[in-house]
Order: C-alpha cells, then sequence, then structure tokens
C-alpha cells in the first residue's frame, strides 16, 4: 500500500467515525407564558400605585427562539407614569444570563428581570423609577 492510500484509509476511518453529536445545551425552561400577579407602577409623583389590584395586568410569553412578546393593561381608573387607559403590545429578544432575562431594547418598560427557576417566576423590580415592580407566574 503507497503513503498516499494509507492516508487516504485512515482519514476515510476518522470521518466515518464521526457523527452529528447531539446537542448538550439544556432545553430553555423560560419559554412559556407568564401572567403578573403583582404590578406596581409609580404615578407623576413617584406614589407607588398598584395596577394589579385597579384590573390591569403584565403578561409576557418567551419563546424558545430567544423571543418575547409583552402585553401591558393599564386601566382608564389608575394614573401612572406610563398614563392610563392603555393596553400596548411590545415585542423583542431576550437572552438569559445566570438568573437574569435580560430584554432588547424594544421600549418595554424595564429591560432586564430576575428568573425564579425552581418558582416558575420572573420579577422585575426597578427601584430607581419609583418603585416599578411586577410577578409574573408562569401558567
Amino acid at each position: 500500500m503507497t503513503t498516499i492510500n494509507k492516508l487516504l484509509l485512515i482519514g476515510i476511518v476518522l470521518l466515518s467515525g464521526c457523527s452529528k453529536e447531539n446537542s448538550t445545551e439544556p432545553a430553555n425552561s423560560l419559554a412559556g407564558n407568564y401572567n403578573s400577579s403583582s404590578f406596581i407602577l409609580p404615578d407623576a409623583a413617584d406614589r407607588s400605585v398598584d395596577v394589579q389590584a385597579s384590573g390591569g395586568s403584565v403578561n409576557i410569553t418567551f419563546t424558545n427562539k430567544n423571543e418575547y412578546t409583552a402585553k401591558v393593561i393599564i386601566p382608564q381608573s389608575v394614573s401612572t407614569i406610563m398614563g392610563s387607559g392603555i393596553t400596548k403590545t411590545y415585542t423583542g429578544s431576550y437572552v438569559i444570563s445566570n438568573d437574569t432575562v435580560k430584554l432588547s431594547q424594544s421600549g418595554f418598560i424595564i429591560n432586564s428581570m430576575k428568573w425564579h427557576e425552581s418558582g416558575k417566576s420572573v420579577e422585575a423590580l426597578s427601584p430607581a423609577r419609583g418603585g416599578l415592580s411586577f410577578v409574573l407566574q408562569k401558567q
């Protein structure tokens, strides 16, 4: 056998032993639909307004493709820094870094949230914005 034939044979053996490996990355367990169990926004004077208790809500759907759709509802009966009588939908992408979900800049009311994977909840707190907070539970 010539040297070239030996090298070709070794190459064929090595390549035939390779197969596509399955990804060992964990599935995105954040994916799913989340509804607010609390939703607080500041008013123009930075006083906390319990939007959830007045019929408002935040709903976010996270996909396995690292995209999200968020819907914010603020009833007419409350006045917040976002206004009143608002139903607004936001879309964008997200990344997970440790226990933080970072949202793309899409005009959404917050750009990062704490993820409690064990409790299947996501929490957003922003004391710098007069007490903005919401807690979302996975449905």
